[in-house]
């Protein structure tokens, strides 16, 4: 059974006013004007941000007709329920079906235009870092970041593919959304604009491609973060589209996630800490309250991620498939860490 006319025309309205508005906000919000003002220069093409966003809503208009049509008529999309519940707040309160469709907007409308920025800038960057290499073959400079930048375009392009698409054919609806603010809060502290703030607190004391003088330390460093990034975006490949923050569009068991409950934050933070080895092996030459300062750093920058699994953790527990994959998979770390 397919959508009538009539539902198909609410779901593809509710959407793309939602959309509208979001996309004026970016458009007019002086903080996103400047953080959005790039141009990403691919093999094929070269487009700005601002373009980009506007691609994207032309998208978002020409394809979502042909993607409502194929919902049932009886499937209420989260861009409806939002309208729902607002329309309706004067006479009640949102039920549980609105409450889940007013944050899951909220999720989607905060990192997907982060998520589609980051692919294209990731995407350049590999293509520059690439003709380098080929050019001047030096591993250790462009064909790290060549790797490096491949990774993050992966990663990113899977996030940006699974925020904009949710079906039911495609089992990765958002079944709930974190519903407490401590989950929301050292989520959205990790990313723009919040992060500048975070930043600023705790500073930054770690690199993407830590700077060693001795050779045979910067290249067991490169590998060792290369090999813990790769750990990382195989957590999103198992993920694939129900790759997402804060929601419950499902509970993963493959890839990692055999062998640990949060290999992604895992291995983002060994990789942190690999990077901050000669920044405080530096600190430590200035002083040792430097030095413990850095530590402190890298340990809150941590903590905040392990607060992130505790309350996701929290969140998915009120699902029985996550009940039961916590039996089989009872710690942070792999079995043979733990020692069992």
């Amino acid at each position: 059974m397919t959508a009538s006319i009539d539902r198909l025309i609410i779901n593809y309205v509710s959407s793309m006013s939602i959309i509208v508005l979001f996309y004026v906000y970016y458009q007019t919000n002086p903080y996103y004007l400047g953080f959005f003002s790039s141009t990403h220069t691919w093999p094929w093409f070269s487009v700005s941000d601002a373009e980009l966003f506007r691609y994207f809503v032309l998208g978002f208009a020409v394809v979502l007709p042909f993607y409502y049509a194929s919902f049932d008529d009886r499937h209420l999309t989260k861009s409806y329920l939002c309208w729902r519940a607002l329309f309706n707040l004067s006479r009640r309160r949102p039920d549980e079906q609105e409450k889940v469709a007013l944050l899951a907007v909220a999720v989607k409308a905060f990192f997907l235009p982060l998520m589609v920025g980051w692919l294209f800038a990731n995407g350049a960057d590999f293509f520059r870092h690439t003709a380098q290499f080929f050019e001047d073959r030096q591993f250790f400079s462009h064909g790290y970041w060549m790797l490096f930048k491949l990774i993050l375009l992966a990663d990113v392009a899977f996030f940006t593919l699974a925020y904009a698409i949710e079906h039911p054919k495609l089992n990765n609806e958002i079944r709930s959304v974190e519903p407490t603010l401590l989950g929301w809060t050292v989520t959205l502290i990790c990313y723009p604009p919040f992060n500048g703030m975070t930043n600023q607190m705790l500073g930054w004391y770690s690199q993407d491609y830590p700077q060693i003088s001795t050779p045979w330390l910067q290249t067991l460093s490169g590998l060792a973060m290369l090999i813990l990034m790769s750990i990382y975006v195989w957590a999103t490949f198992a993920l694939n589209i129900k790759a997402s923050n804060l929601t419950n569009r499902g509970i993963v068991t493959s890839g990692p996630y055999r062998y640990m409950r949060h290999p992604a934050y895992v291995c983002k933070n060994l990789v942190w800490w690999v990077g901050s080895l000669p920044i405080l092996a530096i600190a430590y030459n200035q002083g040792l309250s430097q030095f413990l300062y850095g530590i402190f750093c890298i340990l809150a920058w941590s903590y905040i991620y392990y607060l992130r699994a505790v309350t996701e953790e929290n969140h998915l527990m009120k699902d029985p498939d996550y009940q039961a994959y916590c039996t089989r998979v009872p710690g942070f770390l792999p079995a043979f860490i733990r020692g069992r």
